[in-house]
């Protein structure tokens, strides 16, 4: 693919949608060619098959393979693609956070995504109710990730919403001050929080 023509390339398109995407964004090898023509074609040649990744792309953040697709969507699509995917996400970010694979994906949104979309990644996470609140993804093996990923926010207004991070990371119980990952994310964000046995 990298090496075709791109006039080729809608073609390969063409019959992956023939096939169906969904099928071949969650085979081993099938994301690896999404994955690369995506890099490689015009959002003309890729327009529906985008339409359908972004359609799809809570489910396919979950899946060990369609994962791939979505983050690179997010980082090689065009930019109203990754604010897509984004619009899709939010609804469940923290759930998807604390997911094995589905966090990768929220990791990619937050290192692609616009200014707007870093704010509302964060915004999300934060007004984020139990049992997927932003103490539990910090608490969690793979939540822990992306909220230390927070620690980077760029966006104009970041400073507010890492505050009120930290403020409510400050908050935390037995149960997730008990958790090495909320460790390390509270020491990230300047916190010194004794676990529960050191207090």
């Amino acid at each position: 693919i990298e090496v075709m023509p791109s006039s080729s390339l809608g073609a390969i398109a063409d019959r992956i949608e023939e096939k169906g995407f969904f099928l071949v964004a969650r085979h081993q090898f099938g994301c690896r060619v999404l994955e690369r023509l995506i890099e490689h074609c015009t959002e003309k040649e890729m327009g529906r098959l985008n339409d359908s990744f972004v359609e799809r792309a809570e489910p396919l953040s979950r899946h060990q393979y369609g994962n791939f697709v979505v983050q690179h969507l997010l980082e090689h699509g065009a930019r109203h693609r990754g604010a897509q995917v984004l619009r899709r996400l939010l609804p469940t970010i923290a759930q998807l956070a604390m997911h094995r694979t589905a966090s990768h994906v929220v990791q990619a949104a937050l290192t692609y995504a616009s200014d707007e979309g870093q704010r509302a990644i964060a915004t999300g996470l934060l007004a984020a109710a139990a049992p997927h609140s932003l103490l539990e993804v910090a608490a969690s093996r793979y939540g822990s990730f992306v909220v230390e990923d927070l620690q980077g926010l760029r966006c104009p207004g970041a400073p507010p919403l890492l505050d009120a991070i930290r403020l409510r990371l400050a908050y935390a119980g037995p149960e997730q001050l008990s958790s090495a990952s909320f460790q390390r994310v509270a020491q990230r964000f300047g916190l010194a929080l004794a676990p529960p046995s050191a207090l």
